[in-house]
Parts: structure tokens; C-alpha cells; sequence
């Protein structure tokens, strides 16, 4: 049923002109945040620990919007078998590619980390359909059938899968290839992640982009695409580098990951509502000594 609802509703909105499909969404958001409370409480206490000073009026501004807004992706996503050239003109911002074609011409592949922030999907469909050889690192589904559906609106803009189960394996050939491996490392990693600073909490965080940066030394760059005021998507990218790496590996790690999840909540704090609060981040907590 879920799988059927999915479907029919995709669908429909494939037939929608963007800016309608949008407003549908919103509608929708309106449902899901106003009068149903989906994950309501969930993100309230996030963005209340991220945001202190913040009135509660703002943080519930803040919740309303962000179900806005991840509605539209959800739209958006629907729409990417339409991820054409003349489409990315109107609808993106690619202009600033330089970072990744230099990173790309040194051969060794590189490892594009963002998390669940402005609309992930676009972005890396749109770098797949300029012609960069995208690889997306995807996590299971609960619904398997959703998550085939996903995976075929990736795959229809030409992005390789790689499951995570998979995910040593797949990376490392896929660097080989000198492809761009884009992995989402904002999502609570249990007790196999490592533990950084996200809005002055300990966040377990998944190890793989520092892991595979420092086996291979495959450049990282941070990648984002926010929605501005007109419905464009800005999508940046940014060469990371880190310095004082040294011999200790854990530490290595620690420092890699640190940087790369203090530089999303950089961009998280600046667009609040386009950031993922609805998921339980801070889940995990480390051991107690």
C-alpha cells in the first residue's frame, strides 16, 4: 500500500508543472506538520538544543518549514528521469564546477560528503547529468519497494549504487574508476560511529569518508545545495584539507570527521529549515567511562 501510494503520488506529480507540484507539497507539509505532528516532537527538542537563544514562536516557524521543505524534495525526486540540460539551467545553480573538475584530473577519485541538507538528490543527479561520473553510497530502506523506486530515480540520471552493506568494496572500486563518491554522513551511526561535536553535542557519526580519504587519499570535497527564494538550487563544493594529521589513525579519523560535520552544521545554521531535524541525530550517546 505504501509502495501503490508512493507511486500514484510520484506520478501525479510528474504531470504537475514544478511550481504547482511545489505548492501541492506544501499543502501537504501544512497536513503532516500542523494537524497530524509527524516526528513533531523529535525535531522540537533538536532545534531547542540547537538553538538555545531562539524563541519557541521561531523554533516551531523553523519545524513547519523544514516538513515544507523535505516535501518538496520528495516531489523533486519524483521529477529527476527529467533531470535534462535545459532543465538544470532553469531549476539549478552548477556554475561553480571548478573545485570538482580538479579534483577528478588527479586520477584517484573523489569522496563528496554533504548530509540530508537542501535536496541531496538534485544535486548529485544534476552532476551525474553534466557528465560526472556519480556514485552514491545509499543506505536500506524499510519498504523495500520505496527503496527500489528510489534507486531507479537515481539510477535514470545515470548515478551508480553502492549499498552500504557493500559499501568497502564499492567505494574502493569506485575511486579506482576515478568516479565521485557521494556519501551522507549526518545520519546517527550507532555504536560503530564516531562521536564529534554537532550544535555543541556528541553525534555518533559514520567513519567511512575519513576512512577511505585516508586508505586511498582520494580528495574530499564538501558539497551543498540549498533552495533559495526563487526555487533554484545553489550547489557549492569545497576542497577540504586537514591539517595536523599524524600517525594515530583514530585520531586521524576524529579530526577528518569533525571538520567535515562542523563545516555542514556551517551551512545548516545559515538555511535551518533545509537540515533534516525530523531524524533522531543525537540517538546515541557515548559510553559512559
Amino acid at each position: 500500500m505504501e509502495y501503490g501510494a508512493v507511486l500514484a503520488i510520484a506520478g501525479l506529480m510528474r504531470l504537475l508543472p514544478l511550481r504547482t507540484a511545489r505548492g501541492a507539497a506544501g499543502l501537504l507539509a501544512w497536513i503532516a506538520a500542523s494537524i497530524v505532528g509527524f516526528r513533531r516532537s523529535v525535531a522540537l527538542e533538536n532545534l531547542r538544543h540547537a538553538f538555545p537563544d531562539r524563541p519557541d514562536r521561531e523554533i516551531r516557524r523553523i519545524y513547519n518549514r523544514c516538513w515544507n521543505h523535505f516535501l518538496k524534495v520528495g516531489v523533486e525526486m519524483a521529477r529527476m528521469p527529467r533531470l535534462d540540460e535545459a532543465f538544470i539551467g532553469r531549476w539549478m545553480d552548477m556554475t561553480q564546477q571548478t573545485v570538482m573538475k580538479q579534483a577528478l584530473d588527479r586520477g584517484k577519485g573523489v569522496i563528496v560528503v554533504s548530509g540530508h541538507f537542501g535536496n541531496w538528490e538534485w544535486m548529485g543527479g544534476g552532476m551525474s547529468r553534466i557528465g560526472y561520473p556519480v556514485t552514491y553510497v545509499v543506505t536500506s530502506q524499510t519498504n523495500r519497494l520505496v527503496e527500489a523506486w528510489m534507486n531507479r530515480m537515481r539510477e535514470s540520471v545515470g548515478v551508480e549504487i553502492v549499498h552500504r552493506r557493500n559499501a568497502v568494496k564499492g567505494v574502493l572500486s569506485a575511486l579506482r574508476r576515478n568516479r565521485a563518491v557521494a556519501i551522507l554522513c549526518d545520519q546517527d551511526a550507532g555504536e560503530t560511529g564516531l562521536f564529534v561535536q554537532f550544535f555543541n553535542r556528541p553525534a555518533s557519526t559514520p567513519r567511512g569518508p575519513a576512512l577511505f580519504h585516508l586508505k586511498t587519499g582520494a580528495p574530499i570535497v564538501f558539497s551543498a545545495a540549498h533552495r533559495d527564494r526563487d526555487g533554484r538550487l545553489i550547489v557549492t563544493f569545497e576542497e577540504m584539507t586537514f591539517s595536523g594529521l599524524g600517525g594515530d589513525r583514530s585520531r586521524n579519523e576524529q579530526m577528518i570527521m569533525q571538520g567535515i560535520t562542523t563545516r555542514l552544521e556551517d551551512e545548516v545554521r545559515k538555511h535551518p529549515e533545509q537540515w533534516l531535524w525530523l531524524h533522531r541525530r543525537w540517538k546515541s550517546q557515548p559510553p559512559s567511562d
